[in-house]
Protein backbone atom coordinates (compact mmCIF):
# COMPACT_ATOMS: atom_id res chain seq x y z
CA UNK A 1 0.00 0.00 0.00
CA UNK A 2 1.23 3.65 -1.04
CA UNK A 3 -0.40 5.59 1.80
CA UNK A 4 0.63 6.46 4.77
CA UNK A 5 -0.68 4.89 7.84
CA UNK A 6 -2.49 8.49 8.96
CA UNK A 7 -3.94 9.12 5.53
CA UNK A 8 -5.25 5.78 5.64
CA UNK A 9 -6.61 5.63 8.78
CA UNK A 10 -8.13 9.35 8.30
CA UNK A 11 -9.72 8.09 5.04
CA UNK A 12 -11.29 4.78 6.69
CA UNK A 13 -13.08 6.91 9.28
CA UNK A 14 -14.56 9.58 7.42
CA UNK A 15 -15.57 7.94 4.50
CA UNK A 16 -18.77 6.56 6.21
CA UNK A 17 -20.79 6.12 3.33
CA UNK A 18 -17.55 3.71 1.69
CA UNK A 19 -17.56 1.86 5.27
CA UNK A 20 -20.86 0.51 5.74
CA UNK A 21 -20.34 -1.33 2.07
CA UNK A 22 -16.68 -1.94 1.52
CA UNK A 23 -16.26 -5.04 3.65
CA UNK A 24 -12.27 -5.56 2.01
CA UNK A 25 -11.58 -2.36 2.85
CA UNK A 26 -11.87 -3.06 6.58
CA UNK A 27 -10.24 -6.27 6.11
CA UNK A 28 -7.31 -4.13 4.44
CA UNK A 29 -7.38 -1.66 7.40
CA UNK A 30 -6.69 -4.11 10.13
CA UNK A 31 -3.72 -5.47 8.39
CA UNK A 32 -2.81 -1.68 8.15
CA UNK A 33 -3.06 -0.95 11.44
CA UNK A 34 -2.00 -4.46 12.28
CA UNK A 35 1.37 -3.83 10.51
CA UNK A 36 2.18 -0.09 10.41
CA UNK A 37 5.43 0.81 12.78
CA UNK A 38 4.68 2.97 15.65
CA UNK A 39 7.10 6.25 15.66
CA UNK A 40 9.51 6.30 18.53
CA UNK A 41 9.03 9.13 20.79
CA UNK A 42 11.92 12.02 20.86
CA UNK A 43 13.91 12.40 24.17
CA UNK A 44 13.19 15.84 25.98
CA UNK A 45 14.79 18.95 26.06
CA UNK A 46 15.34 18.32 29.97
CA UNK A 47 14.59 15.28 32.37
CA UNK A 48 12.14 16.10 34.96
CA UNK A 49 10.86 14.38 37.95
CA UNK A 50 7.53 14.00 38.20
CA UNK A 51 5.07 12.86 40.98
CA UNK A 52 1.64 11.05 39.89
CA UNK A 53 -0.80 11.03 42.07
CA UNK A 54 -2.60 7.62 41.37
CA UNK A 55 -0.90 6.31 38.45
CA UNK A 56 -2.55 2.84 38.23
CA UNK A 57 -5.44 3.60 37.06
CA UNK A 58 -7.04 4.57 33.53
CA UNK A 59 -4.85 7.42 31.81
CA UNK A 60 -2.10 6.89 34.65
CA UNK A 61 0.11 3.82 32.89
CA UNK A 62 0.01 5.69 30.10
CA UNK A 63 1.30 9.16 31.64
CA UNK A 64 4.18 7.09 33.07
CA UNK A 65 4.86 5.36 29.72
CA UNK A 66 5.34 8.70 27.62
CA UNK A 67 7.12 10.47 30.43
CA UNK A 68 9.86 7.36 30.94
CA UNK A 69 10.16 7.71 26.90
CA UNK A 70 11.09 11.27 26.93
CA UNK A 71 13.46 10.30 29.56
CA UNK A 72 11.36 11.69 32.71
CA UNK A 73 12.28 10.12 36.53
CA UNK A 74 8.47 8.73 37.78
CA UNK A 75 7.10 8.78 41.21
CA UNK A 76 3.75 7.49 41.82
CA UNK A 77 1.63 7.45 45.10
CA UNK A 78 -1.19 5.90 45.71
CA UNK A 79 -2.91 3.23 48.50
CA UNK A 80 -1.26 0.04 46.58
CA UNK A 81 -4.17 -1.56 45.60
CA UNK A 82 -5.02 -1.17 42.16
CA UNK A 83 -2.94 -3.11 39.42
CA UNK A 84 -2.80 -0.91 35.92
CA UNK A 85 -4.34 -3.19 33.72
CA UNK A 86 -1.94 -2.06 30.84
CA UNK A 87 1.82 -1.48 31.17
CA UNK A 88 2.12 -3.83 34.39
CA UNK A 89 5.99 -3.98 33.30
CA UNK A 90 6.61 -0.22 33.62
CA UNK A 91 5.69 -0.29 36.97
CA UNK A 92 9.46 -1.66 38.24
CA UNK A 93 11.07 1.42 36.49
CA UNK A 94 9.29 3.69 38.50
CA UNK A 95 9.55 4.90 42.21
CA UNK A 96 6.18 3.37 44.23
CA UNK A 97 4.78 5.28 47.64
CA UNK A 98 2.19 4.00 49.59
CA UNK A 99 -0.50 5.96 51.29
CA UNK A 100 -4.00 7.03 51.22
CA UNK A 101 -5.09 10.99 50.40
CA UNK A 102 -7.75 10.82 53.57
CA UNK A 103 -5.82 10.54 56.00
CA UNK A 104 -1.97 9.28 55.13
CA UNK A 105 0.56 11.61 53.02
CA UNK A 106 3.68 10.87 55.32
CA UNK A 107 5.34 9.14 51.89
CA UNK A 108 5.53 11.95 50.54
CA UNK A 109 7.14 14.23 53.31
CA UNK A 110 10.25 15.57 52.54
CA UNK A 111 10.32 14.37 48.80
CA UNK A 112 11.37 17.01 45.96
CA UNK A 113 9.73 16.63 42.49
CA UNK A 114 9.96 19.41 39.81
CA UNK A 115 6.34 18.73 38.77
CA UNK A 116 2.98 17.08 39.92
CA UNK A 117 0.33 15.54 38.66
CA UNK A 118 -2.68 15.16 40.39
CA UNK A 119 -4.95 12.37 38.94
CA UNK A 120 -6.74 11.09 42.01
CA UNK A 121 -8.22 13.69 43.77
CA UNK A 122 -12.46 15.23 43.67
CA UNK A 123 -12.30 16.05 47.08
CA UNK A 124 -10.35 19.66 47.50
CA UNK A 125 -9.02 18.91 50.89
CA UNK A 126 -6.69 16.31 49.20
CA UNK A 127 -5.86 18.42 46.55
CA UNK A 128 -5.23 21.05 48.99
CA UNK A 129 -2.75 18.63 51.13
CA UNK A 130 -0.38 17.34 48.20
CA UNK A 131 -0.36 21.11 46.59
CA UNK A 132 1.02 22.62 50.00
CA UNK A 133 3.10 19.97 50.40
CA UNK A 134 4.89 20.31 46.75
CA UNK A 135 4.46 23.96 46.26
CA UNK A 136 8.07 24.71 47.77
CA UNK A 137 9.90 22.46 45.16
CA UNK A 138 7.74 22.03 42.58
CA UNK A 139 7.48 24.45 39.79
CA UNK A 140 4.34 23.07 38.01
CA UNK A 141 1.16 21.76 39.32
CA UNK A 142 -1.15 20.01 36.99
CA UNK A 143 -4.94 18.81 37.96
CA UNK A 144 -6.95 16.49 36.24
CA UNK A 145 -10.52 17.88 36.34
CA UNK A 146 -13.32 17.16 33.96
CA UNK A 147 -15.65 18.35 31.68
CA UNK A 148 -18.45 18.10 34.25
CA UNK A 149 -17.69 21.47 36.28
CA UNK A 150 -19.34 23.60 33.86
CA UNK A 151 -22.57 24.74 35.13
CA UNK A 152 -24.58 25.30 32.11
CA UNK A 153 -24.55 22.37 29.10
CA UNK A 154 -26.99 24.16 27.44
CA UNK A 155 -24.34 26.10 25.02
CA UNK A 156 -22.84 25.09 22.13
CA UNK A 157 -18.73 25.15 21.94
CA UNK A 158 -18.50 25.61 25.55
CA UNK A 159 -15.08 26.80 26.64
CA UNK A 160 -13.18 27.13 29.58
CA UNK A 161 -13.65 30.59 30.34
CA UNK A 162 -17.52 29.64 30.38
CA UNK A 163 -18.80 28.54 34.13
CA UNK A 164 -18.52 26.55 36.84
CA UNK A 165 -20.95 24.35 38.89
CA UNK A 166 -20.59 25.95 42.80
CA UNK A 167 -21.88 24.09 45.80
CA UNK A 168 -24.37 25.44 48.64
CA UNK A 169 -22.14 23.92 50.76
CA UNK A 170 -18.54 23.69 49.70
CA UNK A 171 -17.43 21.77 52.45
CA UNK A 172 -19.22 18.67 51.49
CA UNK A 173 -17.16 15.71 50.81
CA UNK A 174 -19.71 13.06 49.49
CA UNK A 175 -19.49 12.69 46.04
CA UNK A 176 -21.98 12.24 43.87
CA UNK A 177 -23.63 13.48 40.40
CA UNK A 178 -24.95 16.33 42.28
CA UNK A 179 -21.67 17.50 44.11
CA UNK A 180 -18.95 15.63 41.64
CA UNK A 181 -18.92 18.99 39.37
CA UNK A 182 -18.57 21.69 42.02
CA UNK A 183 -16.02 19.11 44.21
CA UNK A 184 -13.65 19.15 40.73
CA UNK A 185 -14.09 23.13 40.25
CA UNK A 186 -13.02 23.49 44.13
CA UNK A 187 -10.45 21.04 43.57
CA UNK A 188 -9.36 23.35 40.66
CA UNK A 189 -9.30 26.85 42.96
CA UNK A 190 -7.10 24.78 45.52
CA UNK A 191 -4.38 24.14 42.71
CA UNK A 192 -4.61 27.77 41.64
CA UNK A 193 -4.02 29.39 45.01
CA UNK A 194 -1.13 26.86 45.94
CA UNK A 195 0.08 27.20 42.41
CA UNK A 196 -0.48 30.94 41.24
CA UNK A 197 2.44 30.95 38.78
CA UNK A 198 2.14 26.95 37.82
CA UNK A 199 -1.07 25.93 37.90
CA UNK A 200 -2.29 23.52 34.96
CA UNK A 201 -5.92 22.55 34.70
CA UNK A 202 -6.79 19.79 32.27
CA UNK A 203 -10.53 19.05 31.65
CA UNK A 204 -10.83 16.05 30.02
CA UNK A 205 -14.19 14.30 28.19
CA UNK A 206 -15.10 10.66 27.58
CA UNK A 207 -12.22 9.26 28.66
CA UNK A 208 -11.60 6.25 26.46
CA UNK A 209 -9.14 3.33 24.93
CA UNK A 210 -7.52 0.25 25.97
CA UNK A 211 -7.44 0.23 29.41
CA UNK A 212 -10.81 1.93 30.47
CA UNK A 213 -12.41 0.42 33.65
CA UNK A 214 -15.60 1.73 33.06
CA UNK A 215 -16.61 0.06 29.81
CA UNK A 216 -18.48 3.13 28.73
CA UNK A 217 -16.63 3.64 25.35
CA UNK A 218 -15.92 0.12 25.08
CA UNK A 219 -19.35 -0.75 25.09
CA UNK A 220 -19.62 0.25 21.00
CA UNK A 221 -16.55 -1.67 20.15
CA UNK A 222 -17.48 -4.89 21.47
CA UNK A 223 -20.95 -4.68 20.88
CA UNK A 224 -20.20 -4.12 16.79
CA UNK A 225 -17.78 -6.79 16.89
CA UNK A 226 -20.53 -8.81 18.03
CA UNK A 227 -22.97 -8.49 15.08
CA UNK A 228 -25.86 -8.46 13.96
CA UNK A 229 -28.60 -5.63 14.43
CA UNK A 230 -27.25 -2.94 16.12
CA UNK A 231 -29.50 -0.52 18.14
CA UNK A 232 -27.71 2.71 17.82
CA UNK A 233 -29.56 6.04 19.70
CA UNK A 234 -30.89 9.07 18.58
CA UNK A 235 -30.17 10.21 14.89
CA UNK A 236 -26.97 9.86 12.81
CA UNK A 237 -26.18 13.14 13.39
CA UNK A 238 -26.03 13.26 17.12
CA UNK A 239 -22.95 14.75 18.11
CA UNK A 240 -20.52 13.06 20.12
CA UNK A 241 -17.16 13.56 22.22
CA UNK A 242 -14.25 12.09 23.49
CA UNK A 243 -10.41 11.66 24.63
CA UNK A 244 -7.92 8.50 24.10
CA UNK A 245 -6.11 8.33 26.98
CA UNK A 246 -2.66 7.59 25.06
CA UNK A 247 -3.70 11.60 23.87
CA UNK A 248 -4.69 12.26 27.42
CA UNK A 249 -1.57 11.68 28.98
CA UNK A 250 0.61 13.13 25.74
CA UNK A 251 -1.16 16.50 25.88
CA UNK A 252 -0.75 16.73 30.09
CA UNK A 253 2.95 15.45 30.10
CA UNK A 254 3.89 18.30 26.89
CA UNK A 255 2.24 20.81 28.64
CA UNK A 256 4.25 20.25 31.71
CA UNK A 257 7.56 20.24 29.76
CA UNK A 258 6.48 23.17 27.78
CA UNK A 259 5.53 25.00 30.96
CA UNK A 260 1.99 26.15 29.32
CA UNK A 261 0.18 27.04 32.12
CA UNK A 262 -3.67 27.74 32.22
CA UNK A 263 -6.88 25.75 32.02
CA UNK A 264 -7.43 23.11 29.19
CA UNK A 265 -10.52 21.86 27.84
CA UNK A 266 -9.25 18.07 26.31
CA UNK A 267 -11.38 16.72 24.32
CA UNK A 268 -12.21 15.62 20.64
CA UNK A 269 -11.42 14.46 17.99
CA UNK A 270 -10.46 17.81 15.72
CA UNK A 271 -13.76 18.51 14.34
CA UNK A 272 -17.30 17.80 14.97
CA UNK A 273 -18.06 13.76 15.19
CA UNK A 274 -21.18 12.13 14.78
CA UNK A 275 -22.55 9.44 16.31
CA UNK A 276 -22.77 7.68 12.54
CA UNK A 277 -19.64 8.45 12.41
CA UNK A 278 -18.35 7.10 15.34
CA UNK A 279 -20.24 4.16 15.01
CA UNK A 280 -19.74 3.31 10.95
CA UNK A 281 -15.73 4.07 11.98
CA UNK A 282 -16.01 1.17 14.32
CA UNK A 283 -17.32 -1.19 12.05
CA UNK A 284 -14.40 -0.85 9.29
CA UNK A 285 -12.23 -2.50 11.92
CA UNK A 286 -14.46 -4.78 12.55
CA UNK A 287 -14.19 -8.38 10.58
CA UNK A 288 -17.76 -9.15 11.19
CA UNK A 289 -19.48 -9.14 8.03
CA UNK A 290 -23.49 -9.54 9.39
CA UNK A 291 -23.78 -6.04 11.24
CA UNK A 292 -26.20 -3.35 10.57
CA UNK A 293 -27.46 -0.81 12.49
CA UNK A 294 -31.05 0.44 13.53
CA UNK A 295 -31.33 4.32 14.60
CA UNK A 296 -33.73 4.92 17.34
CA UNK A 297 -35.37 7.82 18.93
CA UNK A 298 -34.49 9.85 21.71
CA UNK A 299 -38.17 9.66 23.27
CA UNK A 300 -38.80 6.21 21.95
CA UNK A 301 -35.61 4.97 23.84
CA UNK A 302 -36.35 7.33 27.12
CA UNK A 303 -39.87 5.49 26.97
CA UNK A 304 -38.74 2.16 27.57
CA UNK A 305 -36.30 3.36 29.93
CA UNK A 306 -32.86 3.10 27.62
CA UNK A 307 -30.42 5.19 29.73
CA UNK A 308 -28.33 7.59 27.75
CA UNK A 309 -24.47 7.73 28.62
CA UNK A 310 -24.85 4.36 30.68
CA UNK A 311 -26.68 2.25 28.38
CA UNK A 312 -26.58 4.12 25.21
CA UNK A 313 -22.86 4.88 26.01
CA UNK A 314 -21.11 7.74 24.45
CA UNK A 315 -24.59 9.87 23.63
CA UNK A 316 -26.63 12.31 25.37
CA UNK A 317 -29.64 13.63 23.71
CA UNK A 318 -28.71 17.38 22.16
CA UNK A 319 -31.55 19.44 23.30
CA UNK A 320 -32.35 21.32 26.39
CA UNK A 321 -29.93 21.83 28.98
CA UNK A 322 -27.70 19.12 27.69
CA UNK A 323 -27.41 20.49 24.05
CA UNK A 324 -23.72 21.38 24.33
CA UNK A 325 -22.43 18.42 26.50
CA UNK A 326 -21.02 16.40 23.45
CA UNK A 327 -20.38 19.61 21.33
CA UNK A 328 -17.27 21.27 23.53
CA UNK A 329 -14.89 24.11 22.12
CA UNK A 330 -11.16 22.15 22.44
CA UNK A 331 -9.32 24.86 20.45
CA UNK A 332 -7.58 26.03 23.27
CA UNK A 333 -5.95 22.81 23.72
CA UNK A 334 -5.60 21.90 20.16
CA UNK A 335 -3.64 24.98 20.09
CA UNK A 336 -1.49 24.44 23.07
CA UNK A 337 -0.19 20.98 21.79
CA UNK A 338 -3.49 18.86 22.21
CA UNK A 339 -3.18 15.55 19.11
CA UNK A 340 -5.43 13.07 18.55
CA UNK A 341 -4.82 9.66 17.23
CA UNK A 342 -7.05 7.93 14.53
CA UNK A 343 -10.97 6.73 15.81
CA UNK A 344 -10.07 3.40 13.51
CA UNK A 345 -6.67 2.87 16.33
CA UNK A 346 -8.34 3.76 19.50
CA UNK A 347 -11.36 1.05 18.28
CA UNK A 348 -9.17 -1.38 17.54
CA UNK A 349 -6.68 -0.84 20.31
CA UNK A 350 -9.40 -1.15 22.91
CA UNK A 351 -10.91 -4.58 21.04
CA UNK A 352 -8.06 -5.88 21.02
CA UNK A 353 -7.31 -4.97 24.64
CA UNK A 354 -11.02 -6.05 25.46
CA UNK A 355 -10.32 -9.63 23.98
CA UNK A 356 -7.04 -10.00 26.50
CA UNK A 357 -9.26 -9.60 29.58
CA UNK A 358 -10.30 -12.99 31.82
CA UNK A 359 -13.64 -13.96 30.46
CA UNK A 360 -14.68 -13.57 33.85
CA UNK A 361 -14.43 -10.01 33.15
CA UNK A 362 -15.50 -9.49 30.04
CA UNK A 363 -18.88 -11.85 30.84
CA UNK A 364 -20.07 -8.83 32.80
CA UNK A 365 -19.38 -5.31 31.68
CA UNK A 366 -19.75 -2.35 33.72
CA UNK A 367 -21.64 -0.63 31.19
CA UNK A 368 -24.16 -0.82 27.98
CA UNK A 369 -26.82 -2.34 27.07
CA UNK A 370 -27.65 -5.39 27.84
CA UNK A 371 -28.62 -7.89 24.78
CA UNK A 372 -31.49 -9.30 25.92
CA UNK A 373 -33.08 -5.53 26.62
CA UNK A 374 -31.86 -4.27 23.16
CA UNK A 375 -33.63 -7.49 21.63
CA UNK A 376 -36.61 -6.63 23.36
CA UNK A 377 -36.71 -2.82 22.67
CA UNK A 378 -35.25 -3.41 18.60
CA UNK A 379 -38.83 -5.53 18.35
CA UNK A 380 -40.52 -2.89 19.82
CA UNK A 381 -39.55 0.01 17.76
CA UNK A 382 -39.54 -2.53 14.62
CA UNK A 383 -43.34 -3.18 15.72
CA UNK A 384 -44.45 0.55 16.16
CA UNK A 385 -42.70 1.20 12.47
CA UNK A 386 -44.55 -1.93 10.89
Amino acid sequence: MTSTRRDFVRTAVTASGAIGTALLSREALAQELESAPQPKVPRAQESLRLLILGGTGFTGPFQIEYALARGHEVTIFNRGRTQPTVNQELLSRVTQLVGDRDNDITALQGGSWDAVIDNSSSIPRWTRQTAELTKDTAHTYLFTSSLSVHSDNSKIGINEDDPVAELEDPTVEEITGATYGGLKALCEEETRKAFPNGAIIVRPGLIVGPGDRSDRWTYWPVRIARGGEVMAPGTPDDPTQHIDARDLAEFQIHLIEQRKLGTYSAVGPLSQLTMAELLYGIRAVTSNLEISFTWVDADFLAEHEVRAWSEMTSWVPPRGEMAGFSSFDNSRGVAAGLRFRPLAVTAKDTLDWWQTLPAERTASPRAGLDPEKEKRVLAAWHERNG
